[in-house]
């Protein structure tokens, strides 16, 4: 297990300004409001050959801890405070010491964790508090830094690493490539997305709110699993351009839609309850175009059966119709708040579709299929001329990518490239999975 890394610090301190910092791009949400950040944002980090796992965390707001959601927020803070090793206190040099700042360090103590101090906005001029102020908290030495314009943030990087072990390894990427499976949870708002998660990793790991938009920025968890290393990425609802009210929506919007862009797999999460919609329909072409595997979950089972009164099989029935142009997407019901369904099925299928996803075929059984096909329906004559199919070859994997070369692509016509490519799909059972094909002349 890597050294986890909390970023801990009361509201509007520059948490997320620091986590995108040391992560080297603008992972989480940025904007000057407080409480933009609420769920924990992970990630791995790699310093001087030192692997570490950061966590991003919301603001600690002791003031209005009764308040449902930032209890909720205050939660998952402590959480991410009682499973590191190291906590990378964050003060703001504008404001000094204040009580909260003061519970919060009673908080960490007790805990009995490594602390490193750093005190932000030190790029401000009109600082009205000294660096010794802050060493009557009893955290060390502090940490004088600007998460704004990177200062001494490589200074901070250093005493960090210095306190994980060695034995920690840097990231092997190429292994990752077999192994990683990266896994993006898309759909409206409230149609239960972070349920789902939280039901899949059996803990609280996401806030769940009745009102929709509770889940802001795309949140990254993994979990091991048959050999694989599952990287879930939560995102916020997508609702359509016209429909988003806010800057906190719009990137929440930019960022899900870049989390198809990066994902293996995309679960497109439904209401069970309501009718496909235009937007559903929207985002599932957008899964299309981007060319990544899907998992249709018509979520809130439990209450299609109750209020409904259709079953399983009517269900699936109709949403397949609707959904006809995702050609062959599983499609699998679930219950994401109690009695929770078990999410092994949904585990099992990623690993499943991962496999088809990124399976590589031997040049000699393509090359065999490829003449079979050919001998099997022989292409028609266009203009004169009839298309001559040479050979075939694997370029690509996630999406599988093939390259067939021919005497002129231009005569192959639409009817016998359907036919090519259904049969293909039957033949390495890739059901369900997007393939591409280019056909080129022959030198």
């Amino acid at each position: 297990m890597k050294t986890k890394v909390a970023i801990i610090g009361k509201t509007n301190t520059g948490k997320s300004t620091l986590f995108n910092y040391i992560v080297g791009f603008r992972k989480a949400i940025v904007l000057p409001e407080s409480g933009v950040t609420r769920d924990r944002n992970y990630t791995e980090v790699e310093w001087h050959g030192k692997v570490f796992t950061l966590i991003d965390t919301g603001g600690i707001d002791y003031n209005n801890k009764d308040k449902p959601l930032q209890k909720m927020i205050l939660d998952q803070a402590e959480k991410a405070i009682s499973e590191s090793e190291i906590i990378l206190f964050l003060l703001d040099v504008m404001t000094g010491i204040q009580q909260e700042d003061i519970d919060i360090a009673a908080f960490i103590r007790n805990k009995n964790k490594k602390v490193i101090l750093a005190i932000n906005k030190n790029d401000i001029k009109e600082k009205n508090y000294f660096l010794s102020d802050f060493y009557q908290l009893g955290l060390g030495e502090p940490c004088l830094i600007s998460a704004e314009q990177g200062t001494n943030i490589y200074e901070l990087l250093d005493r960090l690493t210095a306190l994980i072990p060695d034995k920690e390894k840097r990231i092997d990427s190429a292994k990752d490539f077999d192994t990683v499976i990266r896994v993006a949870i898309i759909g409206k708002p409230n149609v239960g997305k972070s349920s789902i998660l939280n039901a899949i990793l059996k803990e609280e790991r996401i806030i769940v709110d009745e009102s929709p938009g509770t889940t802001r920025d795309a949140i990254e968890v993994s979990l091991e699993f048959d050999d694989y290393k599952i990287i879930f990425v939560d995102t916020a609802g997508l609702r359509r351009k016209k429909s988003v009210k806010n800057k906190i929506e719009y990137y929440g919007n930019l960022r899900a839609i870049d989390s198809i862009k990066k994902a293996d797999i995309v679960l497109l999460v439904l209401d069970g309850t309501q009718i496909i919609s235009m937007q559903d329909k929207r985002l599932a072409n957008r899964i299309i175009e981007e060319k990544k595997a899907c998992i249709v979950l018509l979520n809130k089972f439990d209450l299609v059966k109750k209020e409904i009164g259709i079953d399983k099989n009517q269900l699936l029935k109709i949403s397949k119709y609707s959904l006809k142009f995702l050609k062959d997407a599983l499609i699998l019901t679930t219950i994401a708040i109690e009695p929770k369904k078990d999410f092994l099925p949904v585990l099992k299928a990623i690993i499943e579709i991962f496999k088809k996803y990124n399976k590589k075929i031997v040049t000699s059984k393509l090359n065999n299929f490829l003449q079979n096909i050919v001998n099997k329906r022989a292409p028609k004559i266009v203009s004169g001329k009839r298309i001559h199919f040479y050979y075939i070859t694997q370029v690509g994997t996630k999406p599988p990518a093939f390259k067939i070369f021919v005497n002129n692509p231009e005569l192959l016509y639409n009817s016998y490239q359907r036919y090519m490519e259904n049969q293909f799909v039957k033949n390495f059972d890739f059901k369900g999975i997007p393939i591409l094909f280019y056909y080129e002349k022959r030198k």
